[in-house]
């Protein structure tokens, strides 16, 4: 059997510790708790860790493939549900306020989520989502980036500046959209709030749809701009739905 020879990165699980698939098998008790569509979760809370957090191996993605298969499966569902549990669609990970706990504001040196959910397409450092203070363990930046790019793979993730090929991978600052809820389940979202409302065969604008007085309380108020268009656009193509419009004032039919 071949030697693994990693280096041990300072933060990081050590070459040492590469423990057998067993211990990453999927467990929905481990799982982070996903809030109802119906009822978002309120973000003012703070956000339950799953055990496998405090687990220093899964800090250091594994050699083995199946292994590192489960690690990124638990990755993603915990960005997801992270990204969920705070109504956070753009994420910024690198960067931000080395001591924060939980989410804060890119425009802001206050953390926690903004009060004025109207404001479109408002990113978010996570600094302590692949950083565990308690137990001293730290994702590498380069293996941050496996995640991300396996999560991007699978449709949950959208690059807002796609990285360049060649760029060095002991760093990682990127910014991109979360897709915690899939393009598709929230266009269902919109077409219900579209009958509930009987807006069929109405205009509507992207504002009306996400900042408008009729959202408020349900869980299109808020949403970012560009998640709601990747939406309308699983609309479009099954004939639900017309956008037209210049690009500050898009407008909506439904059909």
């Amino acid at each position: 059997m071949a030697q693994d020879t990693r280096l041990p990165v300072p933060g990081t699980a050590s070459p040492s510790q590469i423990i057998p698939d067993a211990s990453f098998a999927s467990s929905s008790s481990s799982l982070p708790q996903q809030p109802s569509a119906a009822s978002p979760s309120d973000s003012s809370s703070s956000f339950t860790f799953p055990q496998y957090y405090s687990f220093p191996p899964m800090f250091t993605l594994q050699p083995n493939l199946n292994t590192r298969r489960a690690q990124l499966d638990k990755w993603s569902a915990l960005v997801l549900a992270y990204c969920r549990h705070y109504r956070i669609f753009r994420l910024i990970v690198g960067g931000g306020p080395p001591d924060a706990t939980g989410p804060a504001r890119v425009d802001s040196s206050m953390s926690g989520i903004a009060d004025d959910d109207d404001m479109p397409s408002v990113a978010y450092y996570a600094p302590d989502l692949f950083r565990n203070r308690n137990i001293d363990r730290a994702m590498p930046p380069s293996e941050i980036r496996q995640v991300l790019d396996d999560m991007k793979r699978q449709g949950r993730i959208e690059f807002v500046d796609q990285p360049q090929k060649g760029a060095a991978t002991d760093s990682v600052s990127s910014s991109f959209y979360v897709f915690w809820k899939t393009p598709e389940e929230w266009a269902a979202a919109v077409e219900a709030f579209v009958d509930d409302t009987a807006q069929r065969g109405s205009v509507l604008t992207l504002y009306e749809l996400t900042a408008g007085d009729a959202t408020r309380g349900s869980e299109l108020h808020g949403l970012d701009p560009v998640v709601l268009q990747r939406a309308l656009a699983v609309l479009v193509k099954r004939g639900k739905a017309q956008v037209f419009g210049q690009e500050e004032s898009l407008g909506v039919k439904f059909f």
